[in-house]
């Protein structure tokens, strides 16, 4: 069967008090020579405030424990993640580790979000159109797992999309607002990039299902035209511009919560 499918405009729905998910959060800044400068205190402050804008209605906090800067050519282009995460990263599996670099590089398993439409202007101002890609959660981690089987987990994000960033239509902080989605178990509205009614998708019943990435913010899109609704074009787990971005749905927010719960709490 294919998954159900409804209106991509969400509402949300006064939800019961909940427990506030407070997760204990490093923010590394990341750069090269040439960028050393790049990132200014105000982005990252901007940065934070938006990630927990974002997550506002899910009922979960993103408490700050330390800002880290580096200057290191061969880490900012991600040619040796494990020595940088492996010096860089804190806290344990629970804790949240941003790597904001300003020359990011594809992931060693070439798993990454790429910018499709970058200008010929702005490629010539950047080394790269990759713009992050994060873990996860892994049901093999427990309390006792040694630092060593999760030491990539985090997100990698290029430091140019943080608010203030020099990359247009995609400077608004919405890139680490998507990747962080991941390590909170969500997966792309996308999933599966077919209308099949053997998709599984993203396991979310109130997304629409998408059988390809936005690319911009267009005024509206429907990828599976035969099949009821249209794409989740304004939702933060799809590839739209910062722009376009506005929620998470409901079935989103209670699987972020549900995985909190069993993947990463008091691990």
């Amino acid at each position: 069967m294919s998954k159900p499918r409804t209106n991509s405009s969400f509402v949300y729905e006064t939800r019961e008090a909940e427990s506030t998910i407070q997760i204990e959060t490093w923010f590394h800044i990341v750069s090269s020579q040439a960028a050393a400068n790049s990132v200014s205190d105000q982005m990252i402050a901007s940065q934070l405030i938006y990630l927990q804008e974002a997550y506002e209605n899910a009922t979960i906090s993103y408490r700050l424990k330390g800002i880290t800067r580096h200057v290191n050519d061969t880490w900012a282009h991600n040619q040796d993640e494990i020595a940088m995460k492996s010096a860089l990263r804190r806290g344990s599996y629970s804790t949240l580790n941003v790597y904001f670099q300003t020359d990011l590089q594809m992931s060693s398993d070439g798993s990454a979000r790429t910018l499709r439409d970058i200008s010929a202007r702005q490629m010539g101002t950047l080394s790269s159109s990759v713009l992050g890609f994060c873990t996860l959660p892994d049901p093999s981690i427990n309390a006792s797992s040694p630092r060593s089987t999760y030491i990539k987990d985090g997100c990698n994000v290029l430091a140019q999309t943080m608010p203030g960033g020099s990359l247009a239509h995609y400077n608004q902080g919405g890139t680490a607002v998507h990747e962080i989605g991941h390590w909170n178990g969500l997966l792309h509205t996308f999933e599966g990039d077919t209308c099949s009614s053997n998709n599984e998708g993203d396991y979310i019943d109130d997304t629409p299902q998408q059988s390809e990435p936005t690319n911009g913010c267009p005024a509206q899109k429907d990828s599976c035209p035969e099949l009821p609704g249209l794409d989740a074009i304004h939702n933060f787990m799809d590839y739209s511009s910062d722009d376009c971005y506005e929620n998470f749905t409901p079935d989103q927010i209670e699987r972020m919560r549900n995985m909190w719960f069993s993947m990463r709490a008091g691990k």
